[in-house]
């Protein structure tokens, strides 16, 4: 994927141009789950290098509080995407960390799809939810190249040879 700077920021949900050291943030925080969810799209210095970035923060919990179901305390990197300028007006992405897992160059169109996943992201962030990041991976991070053709039932797919005398019962 090379992309103008202005499209790649569109398909990260910024509708702007960023400056250098700006960032775009998105922000939410669930006081019962007792975690913050942060979103941002910051800008190097001298315009040439571009981070998408969502992490969790946790609460630190009181004593016998421990529902065990998450940290105390910290944080947790989900997402870090980097992209650079590969010439003067376009723009890739060159990595992409989801949960410290690698995705780059693991499936076909990995650029296209973790711009997808933290557009699904901040939409979460938007609607005052946090996101469920494994399902958000499950939908939006999979390889659905598969081989022989794609996946059973897919919309396109070639239909089958159909004889005509089979239809009317008529055996040749």
């Amino acid at each position: 994927m090379r992309v103008a700077l202005k499209e790649l920021l569109e398909k990260l949900g910024v509708d702007r141009e960023l400056s250098p050291y700006e960032t775009h943030p998105w922000f939410h925080y669930d006081d019962q789950k007792g975690i913050s969810c942060s979103a941002e799209v910051r800008m190097g210095p001298g315009n040439e290098d571009l981070e998408a970035e969502i992490q969790f923060l946790f609460d630190e919990k009181e004593d016998g509080d421990d529902d065990g179901d998450q940290q105390s305390g910290g944080y947790q990197q989900i997402m870090l995407m980097r992209a650079k300028p590969t010439t003067s007006t376009e723009w890739t992405p060159k990595q992409l960390f989801v949960k410290n897992e690698d995705y780059e160059n693991k499936f076909h169109n990995w650029e296209e799809k973790g711009c997808d996943f933290f557009r699904a992201c901040i939409a979460s962030i938007q609607m005052s939810e946090i996101p469920n990041i494994e399902e958000l991976v499950e939908q939006e991070l999979s390889d659905d190249d598969k081989m022989g053709g794609g996946r059973s039932g897919r919309i396109g797919r070639k239909s089958p040879k159909v004889k005509p005398g089979a239809l009317l019962g008529m055996k040749k």
